[in-house]
């Protein structure tokens, strides 16, 4: 049998932070994220170590991004709706939606529910729309029993790696969003909105900002403008935030095509800001930029990965089998 001071040698050999309760390492020392969480004693509680080390935990966030926490054992909904509590006791609700999604607690989320055979394109969540989340968390109930990543990108290099020319078209235009909403493909207005009254959705776009106009009873479209390289609030750092490559008509699905005759029936799709067109190029630069800025971490039950939204973007890699990540924004 290990006699206590062996025990205690054993965890002072290992590579421990500052705080000798938690174990920090970097999944990518390439990429500088993200910064992998691990409890140094058995049975210790998440929610524990991050009530009590506030300051250095928002500071860990503000540096790397994205924190992923493991070995917590955070694998049901209650455990990951306590963890929510201590962020704010009521987290934001997703409105304006963009994908369905069902609610399996107080404001938590099932993830997408997208067909598993497909990629969900890299994006920071609701960027697009006039308010958006800091920061979005998920946990993952039950991984899929292949593949089924949720790859993460910094903002600031996806930034970085966009050329002069395109950066600038960005910074000087903005993002100009178009969405047609209709029974027919993506998203209802009913879904949308949460709403089965027109005026709740027409006060809603009067109070936002957003310019609307009924094709029909059944059928919305929407525009506004937003713009598309920000300063994160607190770091001061540069950031490409927005949904100008995620809602474009060239990062769509090419099998989508068959289903559409024109641009004006897709769901979604952005311009600059003043109109023109994103080109297929520019939209296949930005999305080799979110390539080089993209680390790719296999999901394991029970983890919580922690997200700034402005400094980080995600997505989802295809799977098989079952897969259950939740979410919630703040």
């Amino acid at each position: 049998m290990i006699s206590s001071i062996q025990k205690l040698k054993s965890i002072k050999a290992q590579k421990v932070t500052k705080n000798p309760t938690v174990n920090c390492t970097v999944w990518s020392e390439e990429k500088g994220f993200p910064l992998v969480v691990k409890p140094s004693t058995a049975g210790m509680q998440l929610n524990d170590w991050v009530a009590a080390n506030r300051i250095e935990f928002e500071n860990k966030v503000k540096k790397y991004g994205a924190i992923l926490f493991r070995g917590f054992h955070i694998n049901t909904v209650e455990k990951f709706e306590k963890f929510s509590k201590l962020y704010a006791e009521t987290p934001l609700e997703y409105n304006l939606r963009s994908s369905p999604r069902y609610s399996v607690g107080k404001n938590v989320y099932h993830t997408t529910t997208y067909p598993k055979e497909y990629s969900i394109e890299m994006h920071s969540e609701s960027s697009y729309a006039p308010n958006h989340p800091s920061n979005i968390v998920f946990c993952c109930i039950d991984p899929a029993d292949q593949r089924g990543e949720t790859p993460i990108a910094d903002n600031k290099k996806v930034l970085h790696y966009l050329s002069d020319t395109t950066r600038k078209k960005f910074q000087e235009k903005g993002v100009k969003y178009v969405r047609n909403l209709n029974e027919a493909f993506g998203l209802s207005w009913q879904e949308v909105f949460q709403t089965e009254d027109k005026e709740v959705v027409q006060a809603e776009c009067d109070e936002k900002g957003i310019s609307y106009e009924w094709k029909s009873d059944a059928n919305l479209v929407l525009t506004w403008n937003k713009k598309a390289i920000w300063e994160h609030p607190v770091t001061g750092e540069q950031l490409w935030f927005n949904h100008a490559y995620f809602f474009n008509k060239y990062a769509l699905e090419a099998s989508f095509f068959n289903l559409v005759e024109t641009d004006d029936q897709l769901p979604n799709n952005t311009f600059y800001g003043d109109g023109s067109e994103i080109s297929k190029a520019e939209i296949e630069e930005i999305r080799e930029a979110y390539s080089k800025a993209t680390v790719i971490f296999p999901w394991e039950k029970g983890d919580v990965l922690f997200l700034d939204n402005m400094l980080m973007s995600h997505g989802r890699n295809p799977y098989e089998g079952s897969r259950q990540i939740i979410a919630s924004l703040f």
